[in-house]
């Protein structure tokens, strides 16, 4: 099949560049309707495509629309429908042509999805830069702007379709006898029209109810705020009369809060000038301390000057000399205190009181007995008793011991006298020293000295306490602030005077804070309860509203009664137009169906004879072989199309 097209050029401008001469030269597709495979060379300037009804004319145009504007991967309708019956693929759409001088072929394969543009030696798949290419080559951005610029059909030239629903109706008024007026089915539509416009959104939700749910809706709206405001009405009168109650409560109460804390405050008031009063004696008891000990620290300063002085410049001129002399006097002095003690003991008795006595006796014996001798022999036993009496006496009798400490206690007080030599030398260069501070022995010399030092630790004992009560002041300071303590003291206690009788004890002072604790909280429960009342009485006109709102339900309510009366008219005369015209338009539908049949085999040579009229409408559909069903007479050729209506 070898025919000529027509091409198109357009003149616009995209990406900021101006769209040059376009021509188309091939037109190739597969599977594409009523073509499964099939090329179409065009020339420049007007081609003239010729051949008679369903041979693929508006196709062609159709096939040319596809491959400049739909989209490959596209699963619309229209492009499932443009699949050549049978086929389970997609169909391809070439074409091939010029661009400004320069050749380009572009490829759409709906099977699989896919977009191809060759130009200039570069090859783009990418869907959106090749709509952008050629958008920019016709100037045209849609199917849509082409076809009502560009691509013009040959319906839209005759006008033919703009009269295919004036057909159906003068047939139908023709039927009815009816013409000249509205058809009997044009009655029934509007009728029904009308009443499901006024019925619309009362079975099902709308987007655009009718008058009748409108209606509805804005008296349910209405009920809804009536309920409303008649809560908030009664709620009003509620929180009034509460605000009142809340009123005198609050005032009772402040007035109760208010006395307390007047108490309070004058017991707190009390308890704290107790304190500040005791706080004062206590510092001016510390005061006094303080200036005590420093007239007695004055008092010893001046001791320390007239009575020390000589010896506090011997102590800090000779102190290191002084002080080795006393530690050797001191040491002598221990010394001979432990030698006289133990001569004091080696001096005591030391044997038995007749020990003497029992050695004289013995001795007089014994040379008693040994003169005696010569008289007779027995008279050496008197010896004998002698010398026993001698030994009993030196041994028992201890007598032998105190022969040998007369020898001990010679040796001891041989070391006590030169000690006692040492002492007094000692002594005698610590008299030379002591002379220079005024004292005339060394023991007046220590009792001066004892003193002295009482004297200093004292004066350190004062220093320390001074620094604990009054750091770094003297005795003005002292005085100063005696007499400012006493003057706080005497306002303390004026104020005092004052607060008598109007305060309570502790006691009772820990009841009144309980409560006021309670009155606050009770205070701030009804504030807040106060607050929330008062919010809610700040909505003005409540009542207007309420009164508004009844007036508008009474009158949605009449207006839906109307509403419901008209509803009834309508259906009960769309039931008897309907009725009526059925009854004569089924039997003119079923003769219309045979005289077209007739007229249909004539104008396709014999291709479509079969033909079903709608007895609603009037409206045609076609026995189509190739689909093995019923088609709208739409799908059939163009110039069929024409013929028939």
């Amino acid at each position: 099949f070898d025919c000529r097209g027509s091409a198109a050029a357009g003149v616009g401008q995209a990406h900021g560049e101006v769209a040059g001469k376009m021509m188309v030269k091939e037109l190739t597709v597969r599977n594409f309707r009523r073509f499964r495979r099939a090329s179409f060379n065009l020339g420049e300037g007007i081609n003239v495509i010729k051949g008679p009804n369903e041979s693929g004319k508006s196709t062609l145009v159709q096939a040319l629309l596809a491959a400049l504007y739909w989209k490959a991967d596209s699963s619309r309708r229209e492009v499932r429908e443009s699949v050549t019956w049978g086929e389970k693929e997609g169909f391809v759409i070439e074409l091939e042509g010029e661009v400004k001088g320069e050749t380009f072929r572009l490829v759409k394969d709906f099977s699989s999805r896919s977009s191809r543009l060759t130009w200039r030696d570069r090859e783009v798949a990418n869907a959106a830069e090749i709509e952008d290419r050629i958008r920019e080559w016709l100037g045209l951005g849609s199917e849509t702007a082409y076809r009502s610029t560009a691509g013009i059909r040959q319906d839209e030239v005759s006008e033919i379709a703009a009269g295919r629903k004036e057909l159906s109706e003068s047939l139908q008024a023709t039927v009815t006898g009816s013409e000249g007026e509205s058809s009997a089915l044009r009655a029934c539509d509007s009728l029904n029209r009308e009443l499901a416009e006024l019925l619309k959104g009362m079975r099902s939700p709308a987007k655009n109810p009718g008058p009748l749910a409108k209606v509805e809706e804005e008296m349910a709206r209405l009920r809804a705020r009536e309920s409303e405001l008649s809560k908030a009405v009664e709620g009003r009168v509620r929180a009034k009369k509460r605000l009142e109650e809340i009123g005198e409560e609050e005032k009772a109460l402040t007035e109760r809060l208010e006395a307390l804390q007047n108490l309070a405050r004058d017991t707190q008031e009390r308890a704290d000038i107790e304190e500040d009063i005791e706080d004062f004696h206590r510092r001016y008891r510390s005061l006094e301390s303080a200036a005590n000990l420093m007239e007695e620290d004055q008092k010893l300063q001046a001791e320390e000057r007239d009575r020390y002085g000589s010896l506090r410049r011997v102590l800090e001129g000779k102190r290191e000399e002084l002080g080795e002399l006393e530690l050797r006097r001191a040491g002598v002095s221990e010394g001979l205190a432990i030698l006289r003690r133990k001569m004091e003991v080696e001096a005591g008795p030391g044997h038995s009181p007749w020990a003497p006595y029992v050695v004289v006796s013995g001795l007089t014996l014994v040379l008693v007995g040994l003169a005696g001798i010569a008289l007779s022999p027995y008279m050496l036993f008197i010896s004998l008793f002698g010398a026993l009496m001698v030994l009993a006496a030196l041994f028992p009798g201890g007598y032998i011991k105190f022969l040998k400490k007369g020898r001990d206690c010679n040796a001891l007080q041989g070391q006590i006298d030169e000690l006692e030599d040492m002492e007094k030398k000692l002594t005698q260069r610590m008299e030379g020293i002591i002379a220079e501070a005024g004292c005339d022995s060394v023991d007046r010399f220590t009792e001066l000295k004892l003193g002295y030092l009482e004297l200093l630790a004292r004066r350190k004992e004062i220093a320390d306490k001074l620094e604990v009560l009054m750091p770094e002041k003297g005795m003005a300071d002292v005085e100063e602030e005696a007499r400012k303590l006493a003057t706080e003291v005497s306002l303390r206690e004026r104020r005092l005077k004052e607060l008598r009788g109007r305060t309570v004890d502790a006691g009772k002072l820990q009841e009144i804070l309980n409560e006021m604790d309670k009155l606050r909280a009770r205070l701030d429960k009804l504030r807040e309860e106060t607050i929330r009342l008062e919010v809610g009485l700040n909505e003005e006109g409540v009542e207007e509203d309420l009164l508004q709102v009844r007036e508008e339900l009474e009158f949605l309510s009449e207006k839906r009664e109307r509403l419901l009366r008209k509803a009834k008219a309508l259906q009960l005369a769309s039931r008897w137009m309907e009725e009526a015209t059925s009854a004569t338009l089924s039997t003119a539908a079923r003769r219309l169906e045979s005289r077209i049949g007739e007229f249909m085999g004539k104008i396709t040579e014999g291709r479509y004879t079969k033909i079903q009229v709608d007895e609603g409408t009037f409206g045609i559909r076609v026995w189509s072989p190739e689909k093995e069903g019923e088609v709208e007479a739409e799908v059939l050729s163009r110039g069929t199309v024409d013929q028939l209506y």
